[in-house]
């Protein structure tokens, strides 16, 4: 059984407080866009891990093979063993949510393998034990979110625009975000506000990742005195900048007008925003 696993951009990200546990309760606005990667489980007499990223290995840092032991202790289906194969597409340490994405895909996978034991509303439980962003792509539709991001409210987004994404050679890894965000002065610890047809958008983030990887900071600059731009933004805890644009053709004006600024060995590939289906 193969799927396709959604990335997602943060259209705002506003951190409201640290948690006794350690984490941070949020307010964010996760949509799906059409960057995707393929999962494919099979069973198997032997259990396996492939992945076109040699660096995904089968060790248990790896969320799909979390996923894969939260199932089974879920449904205490033990006896099967599988086959599973990633391509890969989504950048890692991006800020798209891309494992993630496998994670709760994997879930949804190995419930459909076994016959639908679990429903929807377990299957997001299952995922929020794994991470505030796994119970998003259990069914990756325009949402907002808060608590740490479990909590899952729909929320109206068109399905005809655009995002440009950029990402440079580097990732930023949510835990050290979110470390550099302690450390900042409470004076510091929001986002530059952008006033769009929306609402007032912002990511509570970039404060903490600008200040360490300052080339990010010069592509939010550069995207936001593009035309075509309607407002950019860093996702999540980044790598990744991206910018909403009207359609596929703006989207490629900026992809060549970039790779003409910054270079072409920088990673940028313009997708639908919000797609309908997933």
């Amino acid at each position: 059984m193969k799927i396709l696993t959604p990335a997602k951009i943060n259209l705002t990200l506003e951190i409201v407080r640290r948690r006794p546990d350690g984490f941070h309760d949020l307010a964010t606005w996760m949509l799906p866009i059409g960057l995707v990667d393929s999962l494919e489980i099979e069973e198997a007499s032997e259990a396996s891990f492939s992945s076109n990223i040699l660096e995904l290995g089968s060790d248990p840092s790896n969320l799909v093979i979390q996923a894969v032991e939260a199932f089974a202790q879920a449904t205490s289906i033990r006896a099967a063993s599988y086959q599973i194969r990633l391509n890969k597409n989504v950048p890692i340490s991006a800020g798209l949510g891309g494992g993630s994405s496998n994670a709760a895909g994997t879930f949804r996978l190995l419930n459909r393998l076994h016959g639908n034991p679990l429903s929807e509303d377990h299957l997001h439980k299952l995922a929020a034990s794994l991470g505030a962003d796994v119970a998003f792509f259990v069914s990756p539709r325009s949402a907002w979110c808060t608590g740490r991001g479990e909590n899952l409210e729909p929320r109206y987004f068109p399905e005809d625009l655009w995002v440009f994404l950029v990402k440079p050679g580097f990732g930023v890894s949510t835990s050290e975000a979110y470390q550099a965000y302690t450390l900042l002065p409470f004076q510091k610890k929001k986002g530059i506000e952008e006033k769009t047809i929306w609402g007032t958008l912002r990511n509570d983030l970039e404060p903490a990742v600008f200040q360490k990887y300052v080339l990010l900071p010069v592509i939010k600059d550069w995207l936001k005195q593009q035309p075509e731009t309607l407002f950019a933004l860093m996702s999540g805890s980044g790598s990744t900048m991206f910018s909403v644009v009207k359609s596929k053709s703006d989207g490629e004006s900026l992809v060549d007008r970039f790779r003409h600024e910054f270079g072409a060995n920088i990673w940028s590939a313009i997708v639908p925003l919000n797609p309908p289906t997933f």
